[in-house]
């Protein structure tokens, strides 16, 4: 059930005119007046606090959800840029400017309330200045949680058993090529942001030595976000194999995205943004 502002004040007021004529069997008229004062002090208080506190109104005009969406969706609704989600650019332009030399980048978490403030300025379609509004630990911790709550995940979950299958069987001597055929398989707005991905996380890890996150740190920190896997035991050693996938992704990015042949895929992502849906 949702309230507006005056209807929350308008309770409360009510509850405490109920309150006030209570009072006075109960206590003297100068223990009324100090109650009174006090209690128009503490509402008054509350008042603020409810003022403060930010409501994703799903009806405003300015209000998009941003979280927790398809990719075909953001593209569909034009929050996409070159087959990438307008937010994910916003945020990795931030750390490529601002944070690749913070030590623990990823590995420190931004501050809980500061990360969800961003997050609804973004939906809410209000100004943001990741610099001003957060820090480089905020940002860093928001671009996880649009990952970690993508459905479906970065690697679709259609393809991603036959991704883990590869990685079961250590003796496959094509197992680079065949990643690079898999990578190819995936959907192009998930192929377009893996490899967004994957290009600004080597720029990370070249700045290892100031910001102690090298490439299997980072997949440790990105495998479980671009793989979901399921909870429990087989989840967990799961959740290894898609790490070293990860690993494999940043350390082998020039060979399996084929960059030097970037024409393609420019032309793979550009096609995407121009892509017209006729409803």
């Amino acid at each position: 059930m949702e309230f507006s502002y005056f209807a929350v004040i308008l309770m409360l007021s009510s509850g405490l005119h109920h309150f006030y004529q209570a009072l006075p069997a109960r206590m003297g008229a100068g223990a009324l007046a100090i109650c009174q004062s006090k209690t128009a002090v503490r509402l008054k208080e509350d008042m603020k606090k409810i003022v403060a506190v930010p409501l994703n109104d799903p009806r405003s005009s300015t209000y998009k959800k941003l979280f927790g969406v398809s990719l075909q969706d953001l593209q569909q609704q034009g929050l996409t840029e070159n087959g990438v989600p307008a937010i994910v650019g916003t945020i990795v332009e931030y750390l490529v400017k601002h944070g690749l030399t913070q030590e623990g980048l990823f590995r420190v978490n931004g501050n809980v309330k500061v990360v969800e403030q961003l997050r609804w300025k973004f939906e809410s379609g209000a100004p943001v200045e990741l610099g001003k509004d957060g820090d480089v630990c905020s940002a860093a911790s928001l671009l996880k949680l649009f990952l970690r709550e993508l459905p479906g995940s970065v690697v679709t979950a259609a393809l991603h058993p036959r991704f883990v299958q590869l990685f079961q069987d250590d003796r496959n001597d094509a197992q680079e090529s065949s990643l690079r055929d898999l990578i190819k398989e995936l959907p192009d707005t998930h192929y377009c942001l893996l490899k967004y991905l994957c290009q600004f996380l080597t720029k990370v890890a070249k700045h290892h030595v100031q910001n102690r996150m090298n490439v299997h740190n980072l997949a440790t920190v990105f495998g479980p976000n671009c793989f979901h896997v399921p909870p429990g035991l087989e989840g967990m050693k799961e959740q290894d194999i898609c790490n070293k996938i990860m690993a494999k992704l940043l350390e082998n990015y020039n060979t399996l995205f084929e960059v030097e042949y970037t024409e393609n895929d420019n032309q793979r992502c550009e096609n995407l943004a121009r892509l017209i849906i006729v409803k």
